[in-house]
């Protein structure tokens, strides 16, 4: 269960799961889905990673799967954002 784990993870993969949560609501919201999914989609791939590593995969061997996951997901977060500000401005 959750309590099972250190404060530090629950916290991070709580606000992941927000800003993730959030990322999706937005995209439903939106008119012009084209260029979204993809961004949305490596948002999705970087979560997953980070939460393998932190919950399957712990200690020293999960912190690969953790900096993998974050990075990836940072990308596909600074992608949707510009692909979003693209999209507004053009």
């Amino acid at each position: 269960m959750w309590w099972e784990y250190y404060g530090d993870a629950v916290i991070s993969v709580a606000t992941l799961s927000a800003m993730l949560i959030l990322l999706f609501i937005h995209f439903l919201i939106t008119k012009s889905k084209r260029g979204l999914i993809i961004p949305l989609s490596i948002s999705m791939i970087g979560y997953i990673s980070f939460v393998r590593g932190i919950v399957f995969i712990r200690g020293w061997n999960g912190t690969g799967w953790i900096v993998y996951g974050v990075i990836i997901m940072g990308i596909g977060l600074l992608y949707y954002l510009g692909v979003g500000i693209y999209n507004r401005y053009k």
